[in-house]
C-alpha cells in the first residue's frame, strides 16, 4: 500500500481540505438517486486521514433517506458559494467507523494517470447490491 496526502478544494476555493489515502485501493461509482443526478465518483477515507483546512463555515448540509431505510446512510457536504458537492459522512463498520465519501474530481493534486491507473468499482446502490455491479454501467 502506498498512502500519499493530497489535497482538495471545491470550484471557488472556499473549501479545501487535505486528506490520506491510497489510489490504488480504487474508487467508486454509485447508481442510487442521488449518485446518478450527480454522476458521483467518490473514494473513501479514514475519519483520521481527514482534515479541513478552510471553509467549515460556507458547507452546507443535505440528507436524505433511500426508499426502505428508516434513516439517511449519509451526509452530503457541498460548498453553499459554487454548489460543488465535495465530501459525504457516515459511519459503517466495515469502513472502520466514521469515514468520509471523497468526491474524486475535487482532488486537487492526483495525477491524471494515478487516477486513470486505479481501480473503478460500481456499486448497484439503485437495487441495494453492493456486492455486484449494475447491469448497465454507460451513464455512471
Amino acid at each position: 500500500m502506498s498512502y500519499k496526502t493530497y489535497h482538495g478544494s471545491c470550484h471557488c476555493q472556499a473549501v479545501r481540505y487535505e486528506a490520506t489515502f491510497d489510489l490504488a485501493m480504487g474508487s467508486n461509482r454509485c447508481n442510487c438517486s442521488l449518485c446518478s443526478k450527480a454522476r458521483a465518483w467518490f473514494l473513501f477515507v479514514r475519519d483520521d486521514d481527514f482534515k479541513l483546512l478552510a471553509g467549515e463555515e460556507t458547507l452546507s448540509t443535505y440528507q436524505w433517506v433511500p426508499p426502505g431505510r428508516t434513516e439517511p446512510g449519509l451526509t452530503y457536504r457541498f460548498c453553499s458559494r459554487c454548489g460543488i458537492r465535495l465530501f459525504a459522512t457516515g459511519e459503517h463498520e466495515q469502513l472502520g467507523g466514521r469515514f468520509y465519501a471523497l468526491h474524486v474530481p475535487t482532488v486537487d493534486d492526483a495525477d491524471r494517470e494515478e487516477l486513470v491507473a486505479a481501480p473503478l468499482r460500481y456499486v448497484d446502490n439503485a437495487h441495494d447490491r453492493t456486492d455486484r455491479p449494475p447491469a448497465d454501467t454507460r451513464l455512471m
